[in-house]
């Protein structure tokens, strides 16, 4: 099972206790001191103060650190520190140096490889040469722009042999840090992070070691822990992760859920499935893609014709459901909406969300409408399942006075312009419901002008949890209640009301 080790640049005496107190609390297990800034004070009583075994490194400017003293003093601050009490050291792989064999406090020895750049060719060969002298754990950190890039290291992963070759390899890059945990599932003995959200990250995107000892457990990942994650670009801002993990935990299933944001989902699909993926939450843009994959979907999806979960069983074949559809219908059945009986009820939006509420709608007997400003592509849909179309403005939702809306766009999530409104001049009977498919955050600008209007309002947060509900059935085929999911949300840095 993996360790957790909290990484600082350490700066000062105090400075460096008090984080690794932090990180102790935390749940690391080892603290690495990055001395690449450390301005020469006395190392002598640093390490009897820690609350956890240190390991040193003193990375250059070329190695992705910052120190510019000469190689002689590098190799003398590093060797003050084992002096002092330090237990580790992390040497890069060009470094002809090493401390004498018979220091006794020596308890972890990492060799270590970055690229900067992209990924080499020639991991195997890499690893190989880290590990050149035995006793040693090879480190290899490389740089992508898509998350699947990072095939290369999986296909490292999966053919090492830990207990020969111990090995931790992951990828830095913005969207890339899932491999961290990745790597600890498939086996890799380290986990690095940064000791919390305040403090400096020493290498990008480094998580905090609450959450990877919380949230994501990986102490406790390993050959059988089952991968789960959500699929989309972008998916980083998705509160799926901080819910299916807490799921999996209060249902017992040996399981980690990640976000992978990406452009190309299928080649990191056939990645992942290297790392003992089972299934995948699908969003936007990729529900379409998704669906054309699968060799079998359930009715909803077929509704739809998109796919929001996809499942793979142990032959990779892939089995695709929409959760969406059962979770507008739980959200609309909350505010009180349970028949049509006729009544008009329009869609905001023309993507697989779109598609799902419009199913839903349909399902409950309502005369469905589809506003976009573009509908060229669910032109074939809407014909398929007689939904009428039409242009999105105010004039239109006027004339056509319906019962309910759904809002299926993106539009109004945080991160995107606040004042971004799809139809800024329209005013709902004060007897229509309003839905919105944005969960962050819960009050979009939509909803509040609807309710300013007199309208009942639904947030998508409702909807989230139900469709999450379902979803957890299909991945761990045990139950999960979605009115007892909310609770799980308790903490999630980026759900609030406004």
């Amino acid at each position: 099972m993996a360790r957790i080790v909290a990484s600082i640049f350490a700066e000062s005496r105090d400075q460096v206790v008090r984080a690794a107190a932090k990180a102790a609390m935390a749940g690391a297990d080892w603290l690495e001191l990055r001395l690449d800034r450390w301005q020469r004070g006395d190392l002598t009583s640093l390490f009897r103060d820690l609350r956890l075994p240190a390991l040193v490194a003193c990375r250059t400017p070329e190695d992705g650190g910052h120190y510019r003293g000469t190689l002689a003093e590098r190799r003398e601050l590093l060797s003050a520190a084992l002096d002092a009490g330090a237990q580790g050291i992390d040497l890069e792989g060009w470094e002809a140096w090493q401390p004498p064999a018979g220091r006794s406090r020596l308890r972890l020895r990492i060799r270590s490889f970055h690229s900067f750049t992209g990924v080499p060719k020639e991991l195997d060969a890499i690893r190989a040469k880290l590990h050149a002298n035995p006793g040693q754990i090879a480190k290899i950190v490389v740089t992508t722009h898509d998350l699947a890039d990072a095939a290369p290291v999986f296909d490292l992963l999966r053919a090492t042999d830990q207990r020969e070759q111990p090995t931790v390899a992951f990828a830095l890059g913005r969207t890339a840090w899932p491999t961290r945990l990745l790597a600890a599932v498939m086996g890799a003995p380290l986990v690095y992070g940064r000791v919390d959200d305040g403090e400096e990250a020493t290498a990008p995107g480094q998580p905090s070691v609450a959450l990877l000892h919380g949230l994501f457990r990986a102490r406790e990942l390993g050959p059988d822990t089952k991968v789960f994650g959500v699929l989309g670009n972008p998916a980083l801002p998705s509160l799926g992760p901080w819910l299916h993990n807490r799921i999996c935990r209060r249902l017992g299933v040996d399981a980690i859920y990640l976000p992978f944001e990406t452009s190309r989902p299928e080649a990191v699909v056939e990645m992942l499935q290297r790392a003992n993926l089972r299934g995948v939450s699908v969003t936007a843009p990729h529900k379409g893609a998704m669906a054309a994959r699968c060799r079998e979907i359930d009715d909803d999806a077929k509704a739809a014709d998109a796919v929001n979960t996809v499942v793979f069983d142990g032959d990779g074949r892939w089995s695709g459901h929409n959760t969406d559809v059962a979770g507008v219908l739980e959200a609309l059945a909350g505010a009180g909406v349970a028949h049509g009986d006729g009544r008009t009820a329009c869609v905001l939006g023309a993507g697989g969300a779109a598609r799902a509420g419009a199913a839903a709608l349909a399902r409950l007997g309502f005369a469905v409408t589809i506003l976009a400003r573009s509908l060229d592509a669910i032109r074939p849909y809407a014909a398929a399942h007689g939904f009428q179309l039409a242009s999105m403005s105010a004039a239109v939702l006027g004339a056509l006075a319906p019962a309910v809306v759904v809002q299926a766009t993106p539009v109004g999530t945080r991160g995107r312009d606040g004042e971004d409104r799809l139809v800024p001049e329209w005013r709902p009977a004060k007897d229509c419901v309003v839905m919105d498919m944005v969960y962050q955050p819960r009050r979009t600008r939509f909803l509040q002008d609807a309710e300013a209007a007199g309208a009942r309002t639904v947030d998508g947060l409702a909807m989230f949890l139900a469709q999450a509900s379902a979803q957890a059935r299909w991945f761990n085929g045990k139950h999960a209640p979605a009115d007892g999911l909310a609770r799980l949300l308790a903490g999630a840095p980026a759900l609030t009301a406004g």
